[in-house]
């Protein structure tokens, strides 16, 4: 893609144009997915990092400001949540993070690996974005407040407890789990068991 016409499809998409968003990702996703699961060595954590990383680059579009090319900002959008999905595995003790890092690290400088897109993967639908939201806006307050903070604004159970000082960490865990487990119920039928895998 032409620089001329990426830029144009950023601003189209900065103003809520789904299907110029869709035009930027779309020939992107199977990259991202083969990064994540050369990371992971698991094709439905794979799938799992390839649809947040969307979902993160579409809510904080914003914050691109177009000092590099697109795809090089959705990488390093990918590459964080690659980064913080291994965080968490390593946490709970079933991944040893080091196995692993390398890969990680050499996946988000090493753009020349150019890996075609499968036929067989179906493009997102641009759809699926305003199905996100209202989804969302269907949610308690409680419970859409802190998948606010953990979908927009990227933030971890201890940045969560920072800006909510009323909840404790175990409480925002519980409605994070519920709220995520809400929204796949919602979204299950029309996008499948990947999207926010509770």
């Amino acid at each position: 893609m032409k620089k001329e016409e990426e830029t144009l499809l950023v601003e189209r998409a900065r103003t809520g144009d789904e299907i110029a968003f869709e035009r930027l990702v779309s020939p992107l996703r199977d990259r991202i997915y083969w990064r994540a699961l050369k990371a992971m060595k698991d094709p439905d954590e794979a799938d799992d990092i390839v649809q947040e990383s969307i979902i993160r680059a579409y809510t904080r579009l914003e914050t691109f400001r177009g000092e590099s090319r697109f795809s090089t900002w959705l990488y390093t959008v990918a590459s964080n949540c690659i980064r913080m999905r291994l965080r968490t595995i390593k946490r709970k003790g079933t991944l040893k993070i080091d196995e692993n890092q390398a890969e990680v690290e050499k996946s988000i400088t090493d753009n020349s690996n150019y890996i075609p897109a499968l036929p067989d993967r179906a493009c997102m639908h641009a759809q699926m974005f305003e199905d996100i939201e209202k989804a969302i806006c269907d949610l308690p307050k409680k419970y859409a407040d802190v998948i606010r903070m953990w979908a927009y604004e990227g933030m971890n159970l201890k940045e969560i407890n920072n800006a909510d000082k009323d909840s404790s960490i175990p409480a925002i865990k519980t409605r994070l789990h519920r709220a995520r487990k809400k929204l796949k119920a919602a979204l299950e039928p029309d996008y499948g068991s990947s999207l926010l895998s509770a």
